[in-house]
């Protein structure tokens, strides 16, 4: 066989292992985007139930005190009702209590996790929640940071358990994005009230408009 003949086989082995990384990478990505969605949705539907009964406590106000039934039929109006819920739930994720949150975090790292060696890509705003030292001794774990405790328990899991830190440049507001060698995994709280969102907004129409 000749050089060239030797050449050409070398880059199509390249080629199609490259190619079948590419495959395993995106089938990993759509599986772990699966797993983490029933985690996430269970905490994002509970704040989307209190946040629709605020919205629907204010309509009733709204209605009572200037007569606003009329606006209400309305599909612009129904639509900005239904944004506002979804504005109410994301600002309820994003004030939950410290250990709601950081249960919800470690739910989402262990089940987003490949190797345990990814970037924790988080908003600016959550870093000192990951690197600080809470004061006290803490039940089991001892004095560590957040950030340590995910990278304990995912060696506990079988993992690296090498996550580092990066500051998202793009405004996330909260949750996190999992970068990792072969696929990245989207947790930021926004995309998750989306998939809730996109699999429960007629639901919520019935909810918030039951006779119409």
């Amino acid at each position: 066989m000749g050089a060239e003949a030797i050449l050409d086989k070398i880059r199509k082995n390249a080629e199609e292992e490259t190619a079948a990384l590419r495959r395993q990478g995106e089938e990993r990505a759509a599986a772990a985007a699966e797993k983490i969605r029933a985690d996430a949705e269970a905490e994002a539907d509970l704040l989307l139930q209190n946040a629709l009964r605020t919205i629907e406590e204010m309509e009733r106000r709204e209605m009572l005190t200037a007569g606003l039934e009329a606006r209400k039929n309305t599909l612009a109006a129904r639509r900005a009702v239904i944004d506002e819920a979804f504005a109410e739930a994301g600002s309820r994720l994003s004030e939950l209590p410290e250990d709601r949150w950081e249960a919800l975090i470690t739910r989402l790292v262990l089940e987003a996790a490949e190797t345990g060696g990814e970037t924790l890509e988080i908003p600016p705003a959550d870093r000192a929640r990951y690197e600080s030292v809470p004061e006290g001794n803490l039940p089991l774990i001892g004095e560590k940071s957040f950030l340590k405790r995910l990278n304990a328990a995912l060696r506990e899991s079988g993992r690296a358990g090498k996550l580092s830190l990066a500051d998202a440049a793009d405004g996330l507001k909260g949750g996190f994005r999992l970068i990792g060698p072969v696929y990245d995994v989207n947790c930021s709280f926004e995309t998750l009230l989306g998939l809730v969102r996109e699999q429960s907004e007629q639901e919520i129409y019935r909810i918030l408009y039951p006779k119409q």
